[in-house]
């Protein structure tokens, strides 16, 4: 049995499965990893986890996880890992959570993507498919502040822009709806200039959409690029069960 760990910076998933099929999984809040989040009793193989809330956190969840007397792995991104390789400039400073989306995707799709996670932050990434060499390559992406963090952060530093509700609309009427509009957009912008750019280089282009706003903003794809996409909320944890099997 292997438990598999995503410690985000708002909420750590994880998820306990075998070869064969998922046994139980849950969430939880980061802050809270200090509490005995894994109540369950039975033998583990080992423990795999994606951590970017930094080496606190790492601390704290090693010694939650001496009880299962196990091997415990904090992944980092490879330059090469079976048939995905890695183009980033320095893998030192790319996130395990991006890398294992990635990973991901070139073991379960022969297919050009763009990985689109709605967390604490927005990571918009390109992963080619060379189909002659069946090799995928991560190639990059952009980072966003989430929508969150957007609104919490023009409610804070700037003055008359509450953090109030707001709704998508075209063009704004209220400053709410400007708020929310803005963010959507900047994000929608993002997506279709990495679609455009890996449609130049793939007739067979996906967009994957992640984490817990990922319905939010399938809602708001135009048509086209909703024929494109697709949403898999646990992308991090199927990238740790493909790495698994190394």
């Amino acid at each position: 049995m292997f438990l598999l760990i995503d410690i985000g910076n708002t909420k750590t998933k994880w998820m306990l499965r075998d070869n064969m099929s998922i046994h139980q999984q849950d969430t939880f809040l980061t802050e809270d990893i200090d509490q005995d989040n894994f109540l369950f009793e039975i033998e583990i193989r080992k423990i795999l986890i994606s951590n970017v809330a930094g080496f606190e956190k790492e601390a704290i969840l090693k010694i939650k996880l001496k009880k299962f007397s196990c091997p415990i792995e904090f992944i980092k991104p490879q330059k090469k890992f079976k048939h995905l390789l890695t183009a980033y400039q320095d893998i030192t400073t790319l996130g395990a959570d991006r890398w294992l989306s990635a990973l991901s995707v070139s073991k379960t799709m022969q297919q050009t993507a763009v990985i689109v996670s709605m967390g604490t932050a927005v990571t918009i990434d390109f992963v080619s498919y060379d189909q002659k060499n069946t090799q995928h390559t991560y190639e990059g992406g952009v980072i966003l502040p989430g929508r969150y963090l957007t609104k919490n952060t023009l409610s804070n530093n700037t003055v008359g822009l509450k953090n109030l509700e707001g709704i998508f609309q075209m063009p704004p009427i209220n400053t709410a709806n400007a708020i929310e509009s803005g963010f959507i957009l900047s994000v929608l912008g993002s997506i279709k200039s990495f679609f455009d750019l890996a449609s130049h280089m793939s007739k067979d282009v996906v967009i994957i959409l992640s984490g817990g706003d990922a319905e939010w903003i399938y809602q708001n794809l135009s048509g086209d690029l909703k024929t494109h996409t697709m949403i898999k909320k646990d992308l991090v944890l199927e990238g740790l069960f493909v790495y698994t099997n190394i």
